[in-house]
């Protein structure tokens, strides 16, 4: 039996992309200021960890339970932007940095949606 940990062999695409997410969220958490390490940056990696969270639940929820769950996945991926970008504002990331997460946000965000949407029974 192999022992591999790894989040690619899940299925869960979205998940994937925000284990992706958070290890980079876990490498600019330790380059921010130690005030906003613990305020900003903190929201930062719980919203993450709870949208990894919510995205579990989904995948092992009843149908109706599961679009409740993906919808709250969704809001987090939305907050965690907004976080970002105050981020960048306060100068505390620069924008190289900001691109990338802000690019596999908007990936998770599409695969939340496309997953919603599915569910729901929408063809797009």
């Amino acid at each position: 039996m192999e022992n591999n940990h790894s989040f690619k062999k899940l299925e869960i695409p979205l998940l994937t992309e925000l284990f992706v997410i958070y290890e980079r969220v876990h490498k600019i958490i330790f380059s921010l200021p130690k005030f906003e390490r613990y305020t900003l940056g903190e929201k930062i990696e719980n919203t993450t960890l709870s949208a990894m969270e919510l995205t579990i639940m989904a995948n092992c929820a009843n149908k109706l339970d599961k679009e409740k769950l993906l919808s709250q996945t969704n809001t987090k991926i939305e907050l965690l932007k907004i976080l970002f970008r105050l981020a960048l504002n306060c100068k505390l990331i620069e924008g190289p940095k900001y691109l990338e997460m802000e690019n596999h946000l908007q990936e998770a965000g599409k695969q939340a949606m496309n997953w919603l949407k599915y569910e729901r029974g929408v063809r797009y």
